[in-house]
This record gives C-alpha cells, structure tokens and sequence, in this order.
C-alpha cells in the first residue's frame, strides 16, 4: 500500500492592502504549473490594524496512485510549515497563537513596523518592542528569514505582495522552480515592478535576510543653515542652547511656527532656556528634552483650526496619491470623517462667548441639534474653500476660550517643573505632561488627572518623585478611577479626598 503524501502547511498573515490576496492567488497559480494541489482558505481581519487576514495554505504533490486528497480550511497549532508575516508585529502574533513551532516552522517576514490601532491610541508609550517581537521570533522558529521589505518595495514602486512572493521562492521552502514564479509574475498587472522587487527580494531571502538588528542605532543631529529671513532670526537662538537638546527643540520650532506663528515659537523657546537653567549641571539634560518634548507636543493642541490646517494642506493630497498610487493625471475622490462637538465649537469661540454657550442649556443643545458626525469630500471646491477659511481662524487662536483653557493648564504645569524640590521630582513631573493626548471624553479624563497630581503635589510637605510616577502610572492604566483615588489619597502628607470616583 503507497504511504500517504503529507502537505505542506503555509500561513500568510497580510494587512488590509498589501495584496494578500493576489499573494495567496500567486502561489495557487505556481503549484498549480508544478504539479500540485493548493487549496486556501482566508480567516479575515478587522481591517486597518488591530488584526491582519490569515490566510491558510496546504499543497500536496498530485499523483496518480493516489486520490483527490481532502485537505483541511484552518491551521492547527504546531502544524504549520511555512509562516509569512508582512509586518514584524504580526509575527509576534503569529508565535502566540502557536502557529511558530522550533521543530518544523520557517518563518518569512518583513521586519518593519505599521502601528496598530491600539499602539496609537495608548496614552503613554504602546508600541511593541521590536527588538524582542525579533528575538522572540529567532528563538520560536526553527529557520527566521527576515529583512525590511517595505522600504524594497517602496524603492520599487510596487506591494508588499511583490516582494513576500520573492522571499517565499528565494527561501527554498517550496519545491517550486524560480522560473515557474518568474512566468505567474509575468502575467500579473505591474509585472516590471513586480518582477524587480521579486528579483531583490529573492538573492536577499537566499542569503538569509537580515541576521543582526540594531535596536537603537547610533543617531547624529546637526542643525542646518539659516536659508530662511525666519531661519536666521531662530537658529541662533536653537543653537546657543546644549546641544542634546538641539534635535528636540528644532522640530518642536518648526511645529509650532506652523502651528501658530514664530512669535508662538519664541515663547516655547524661551521657556526651553528656563529649564535648562535649572539643568545646566546635568550633561544629558534630561529634564530639559522631556519638558521640551511634552511642551512642545501640548503647545501644538489639536483644534478645528488645526484639524481643517492639516486635512487642506497640498502635502497631504501629495501622500494620498502617493499611498494609492494614483496616476498624474488621475483624479482621486477623498472622503473626511468629521464629527464637532459643542465643546469645540465653544473652544473656537472667544472666551466670553465660548463660556456664555457652554452655560447654557439652550444654546448646547440647539447648537448640538445642528451638529454630528458629517462626511465631507475634501476634493471638492466648496470643502477645500471652508476648510482653508476655518484654517485661518488660527489667527484668532490666542482669544479663543480653548487657547485659554489650555494654556491655563499648561502654565500649571510647567511651573510645578520648575518649582519641583529636586531634580528627579521635577523629571517625574516632567514625564506627567505625556499623558495628555486625545481628544473629547479622553482628553478630558486625561488633563483632569493631571491636575488632580500637581494639586497633590502642591499640598504636600515632602514630595517624593516614587508617588508621582506611582500615581502617573495608575492615571494612565485604565479606566478605573478608584485605582488613581487610591494612590492620591495615600499619598504621604496628603489630606486629599477622593475626587474621580
């Protein structure tokens, strides 16, 4: 009796876009020119980031001893032969599931990072740890092949696809000639980019990728020349600051002359020389780089201006195109998603007129009757038109009754840094500003805890940075407020009451 064939087990995991599906359809095509079965089946994602579509692969050689084998719709852990992920991320994914076995798996990635949704949306720092997502991978895996395949492509003008389909074929781990991919490659839409980003792909998947990674590469800030009347009245002043600060304070500069004005600018830059005045006899200048980073950030609040400033501007309609590769002359349709609250309205307004609306039950609830979620085409005239006219109320911003809410609590803020009793309090205090982020109920919950810290702060005898960062650390966990009553009120010194249950 003939012993059963055994199938090659593959898992494909590709976010929304990056034509996993084409892949998938690839590698049918190229078994089926060899001479095998290929059956697939796809486990869809939710789509944009919190999760990528799975899809399964099994190929078994035909033979004519044996009958149409019945293979299976989903992978099984431990059973998977070849796993291919187009995001690092996405393969830290895949070993937790227990698809990454080190007895028989080969895993293929490209080992670059697309932020996901709950990585963006974290109100401290989120993000995954790539250095370990890679070492994870390196130890579960019984061959890791991996190298940035988004910058290949991107060289290249083509998908991520593209290249996948080359490190499949240029690891060996199908018994498929390259020849056979070369000719599916062929007759595919973009076949010139594609076949150049296979090509690449291939000799660096044959050469084994990427082996070493440095997480935290040697990085080198210089600022540039004044080439700007605007750049020569700034630069000095950036310059005559320490150098470790350099980097941090040039963006914030050119953020916030976007933002506002160069006289919005120069205020942040003078506050910069305050802190590093009450920094000058630390060599990092730690204190200073996080209170500038978290100014500068919180100077730069998001408000209708600002929103319409960034949805008109032509350097985005540049990246739209650019991301669906839509031809020159090729005319794109853009749909924004806006949905204005009273309060913004009001923050847009003058402080009187914002506080009398917010006061008034009548004038909310009338106001909000008119407002709600809208779906505007920014490609269109009349949208461009209000959007530029709403852009330039920033001119107005400085009367705004949010512009003064804001800078109220900035001003709090930054002069509990400064007036911090040592250094490493006035660091925990620093790294405090960090968490406001958001927008509406978010926003909201976030400034308000922070107020909540520096009240705390300012009535205590003794303040020590281990309850700041203890009480950071439980304002930014969740959404459980009992958890942060619970430090504030426990603070050493403190008579607080509890104040967010």
């Amino acid at each position: 009796m003939t012993a059963p064939l055994k199938t090659i087990n593959m898992i494909v995991a590709a976010l929304g876009g990056e034509g996993g599906g084409v892949l998938t359809t690839w590698l049918i095509e190229v078994a089926k020119r060899s001479g095998w079965y290929c059956q697939s089946t796809s486990l869809a994602g939710v789509a944009q980031r919190t999760g990528a579509t799975i899809y399964y692969l099994e190929f078994i050689p035909r033979s004519l001893n044996q009958p149409e084998p019945v293979m299976s719709l989903f992978p099984a852990q431990g059973d998977i032969d070849i796993a291919v992920t187009s995001e690092i991320a996405e393969a830290g994914r895949m070993i937790s599931r227990g698809f990454i076995s080190p007895e028989r798996t080969t895993l293929i990635s490209s080992d670059h990072r697309v932020y996901g949704i709950t990585e963006k949306s974290d109100i401290t720092d989120g993000t995954a740890d790539t250095a370990f997502i890679l070492n994870l991978s390196s130890r579960y895996a019984s061959r890791f092949v991996h190298f940035d395949l988004l910058e290949l492509v991107q060289r290249h003008a083509t998908v991520i696809s593209a290249g996948l389909f080359g490190a499949i074929a240029g690891a060996g781990v199908l018994p498929f000639q390259r020849e056979t991919f070369t000719q599916v490659l062929a007759a595919g839409k973009g076949a010139v980019a594609n076949r150049a980003a296979f090509d690449e792909s291939f000799e660096r998947a044959q050469s084994g990728g990427v082996i070493q990674y440095d997480p935290d590469p040697p990085v080198t800030f210089t600022l540039p020349e004044a080439t700007t009347p605007l750049g020569l009245r700034l630069l000095p002043m950036i310059s005559a600051l320490p150098a470790a600060v350099h980097e941090i304070v040039y963006h914030a500069v050119l953020r916030l002359v976007d933002y506002q004005d160069e006289a919005y600018a120069l205020d942040f830059i003078r506050r910069v020389e305050q802190v590093v005045a009450a920094d000058v006899a630390n060599e990092g200048y730690e204190l200073t780089q996080e209170t500038a980073r978290w100014l500068a950030l919180w100077m730069a609040f998001e408000d209708i201006p600002r929103v319409a400033q960034l949805k008109c501007r032509p350097a985005r309609e540049a990246e739209i195109r650019e991301e669906v590769r839509a031809a020159p002359e090729q005319f794109i349709r853009v749909t924004e998603f806006f949905h204005p609250r009273v309060e913004e309205v009001a923050a847009l307004l003058p402080k009187k007129w914002g506080e009398r609306l917010l006061s008034s039950n009548l004038l909310s609830k009338l106001l909000q009757s008119m407002l709600g979620a809208r779906k505007l085409r920014t490609d269109k005239v009349i949208t461009q038109w209000t959007m530029r006219r709403l852009a330039a109320l920033k001119k107005r911003r400085r009367n705004s009754l949010g512009f003064s809410e804001e800078w109220s609590m900035i001003e709090r803020w930054f002069s509990a840094v400064l007036a911090a009793q040592s250094y490493e309090v006035a660091k925990a205090i620093a790294d405090c500003g960090g968490m406001v982020k958001g927008y509406g109920a978010t926003r909201q919950r976030t400034t308000s805890r922070l107020l909540v810290i520096l009240d705390a702060v300012k009535t205590m005898d003794v303040v020590e940075a281990d309850f700041i960062r203890q009480a950071l650390k439980a304002a930014v966990s969740g959404e459980d407020p009992a958890e942060f009553d619970d430090v504030i009120c426990n603070a050493p010194g403190s008579t607080a009451e509890p104040v967010l249950q």
